[in-house]
């Protein structure tokens, strides 16, 4: 119950410095860029660039043995066997050794290849290979070692971690200003890389054995146990990381391959804001997934849950989704002409078939299992309403302020990008609440629920994202990316909410309400730069320096005293780095 307690009580301050910590890094790692140009040529920069593209695929490799770290030493923690996150540890260091070993064979036997289709000269192949190895290397390396981070945030020790990657991060900066300044180019990009991966592995093994003193890294220890949910577990999360991939990059496909090049450049400035908003909030989400491992809970009801009965309920869903989307197709005038009914009619009778399939699903939703857990139903309902109150904050802003930040950031020519804006800010912040929701699933080893959300939002992007480009454009994509967000999170909503027993007014009320309370400061600062318009960059970029202090501060009011209750603002104050009762905690 300790255990429970502190797990609980650690949630917040966890969320919170991962994201303080992302935003270190992203502001430090704009304001490092000019610098790293002025000793670099463009082409060297985009040889750096180009090693962590082909480092992405092994990156791949990551996704469900993070999990898996982050949930079973959470779940051995809260059992009492400490002595299993040993082995646990053990077996994804020699399966991640293996993993990485092969990686960096295959990349070193693929190295002519991918020389030459990159177009990479004679004269710069030598430092591309040395750039390609040695980065692959290390990042190896750090892929190998990383179990010890996530062993750590298993343990509710997220806040540690995240220092830990910032004081290494910034290290890293005065390494790579260093080796610059000392004409190592390229290379000591590499070598500051290595140094980061050194120091953060360093002091993660003396946090990870201060935390557990009898943590211990043997061969002798790897068990086929262990490495079983590094395969089973893990490789389920795997597969959504790898989807959740596809679905992030199709949107992009389809403009350009549709509209060109221009207009897959003109959406990339419309996206970048609301793509880095929304990373600040996902760095929120990691924390759930520990918590939810911590606290687990038992399920009521004998239904069985066979693989045949999860694949027909799959089709079902997929199904389901398929009408849902054809339905405003049949009212496209470019689609008018193919259909051999009116779209009325047509419309009508694939809307009766949906509504068939949903009552159907309805039906077996009500006679399935369902999770009989307090602390679980609680994490669930905060973790909506915490995420709700930070991306509504950040996209709010955005959407009511996107022709001034487009003009400010790359001048007056680009109108169309901030239409984009406002409609991706939309969808962007009504899809935030999965994450939360997603990783609590993870926590207890219920991944088809992630994967029936990912299901229906792919289904509805492949069929909306293209019929609109072709019907109304790239705003038009941008709409349908909302829509199809904004659908699927509400499909994720419905199917989550039965598992923890949520009623539908207790689920709005508290969770998603206080969405709506930024929307008053948008409306007001949105008057003042109509009512206030002024022209040149800089004098764009003060008046939306002093709108977002003033917005930030009257947001901040408004949840305040109209939807944090006392306990909320305790903690709230509890979070602040010279607060009374950080001090005491830190004391004892």
């Amino acid at each position: 119950m300790q255990n429970q307690s502190n797990a609980h009580k650690k949630l917040a301050g966890n969320a919170l410095s991962g994201m303080v910590a992302t935003i270190i890094y992203m502001v430090s790692r704009i304001l490092l860029t000019p610098y790293i140009l002025h000793f670099l040529s463009l082409a060297e920069f985009g040889l750096w660039s180009l090693s962590f593209i082909i480092l992405s695929y092994a990156g791949m490799g990551g996704f469900g043995v993070n999990s898996t770290y982050i949930r079973y030493s959470a779940r051995y923690l809260a059992e009492g066997k400490e002595s299993e996150i040993s082995k646990l540890l053990s077996t994804g260091i020699a399966y991640m050794l293996t993993f990485s070993l092969l990686f960096c064979s295959l990349l070193f036997l693929m190295m002519p290849f991918i020389l030459q289709q990159f177009h990479i000269g004679p004269s710069q192949q030598e430092l591309a290979s040395t750039i390609f190895i040695g980065t692959a290397i290390v990042f190896s390396l750090e892929l190998t070692l990383g179990g010890l981070a996530f062993i750590i945030n298993g343990m509710h020790e997220f806040a540690k971690e995240k220092i830990i990657s910032t004081i290494a991060g910034l290290f890293e900066i005065v390494f790579i200003l260093l080796f610059l300044a000392l004409g190592s180019g390229v290379k000591g990009l590499l070598y500051a890389f290595a140094l980061r991966l050194i120091m953060a592995s360093a002091l993660c093994w003396k946090v990870a054995r201060t935390l557990l003193p009898s943590l211990t890294i043997s061969w002798k220890l790897v068990t086929r146990e262990h490495f079983r949910h590094f395969i089973g577990f893990g490789g389920k999360v795997q597969v959504l990381g790898i989807i959740g991939i596809f679905l992030t990059a199709i949107d992009r496909m389809f403009i350009t391959a549709i509209s060109g090049l221009a207009s897959g450049g003109m959406f990339e400035l419309g996206r970048k804001l609301p793509s880095t908003a929304g990373g600040i909030a996902n760095s929120a989400f990691a924390p759930f997934l520990s918590t939810a491992a911590h606290l687990d809970g038992s399920w009521t009801g004998e239904q069985s849950d066979t693989v045949g009965d999860r694949i027909q309920t799959y089709i079902k869903i997929a199904l389901m989704a398929t009408l849902f989307a054809i339905v405003p197709i049949c009212f496209l005038p470019i689609l008018q002409q193919y259909l051999p009914v009116s779209p009325v009619v047509m419309a009508s009778v694939i809307a009766a078939l949906f509504c068939a399939l949903f009552f159907l699903l309805h039906r077996e939703q009500q006679n399935s299992n369902y999770l009989d857990s307090d602390e679980l139903k609680e994490l669930y309902l905060n973790g909506i309403r915490f995420t709700n109150i930070i991306s509504s904050t950040l996209f709010v802003f955005l959407v009511f302020m996107a022709h001034p930040l487009i003009d400010g950031w790359v001048g007056p020519n680009y109108s169309e990008a901030a239409t984009v804006m406002i409609f991706l800010s939309i969808g962007y912040a009504v899809q935030q609440c999965t994450g939360p929701v997603n990783m609590i699933f993870r926590g207890i080893n219920r991944t088809g629920k992630e994967l029936e959300y990912m299901l229906v939002q792919g289904l509805l992007m492949l069929i909306w994202i293209p019929a609109a480009i072709i019907a109304y454009g790239l705003s038009g994509a941008a709409a349908a990316i909302a829509l199809s967000s904004i659908s699927s999170t509400l499909f994720l909503f419905w199917r989550s909410g039965y598992t923890f027993q949520v009623r539908i007014r207790e689920f709005v009320v508290r969770s998603l309400l206080p969405a709506l309370v930024p929307v008053l400061p948008g409306c007001f600062f949105y008057a003042v730069t109509v009512l206030f318009p002024v022209t040149g960059r800089i004098s764009i970029i003060v008046q939306l320096l002093a709108c977002g202090v003033g917005y930030l501060l009257m947001t901040i009011t408004l949840f305040w005293f109209t939807v944090l209750n006392d306990g909320e603002k305790k903690q709230a104050i509890a979070l602040l780095p010279f607060s009374a009762s950080r001090k005491n905690e830190k004391s004892s």
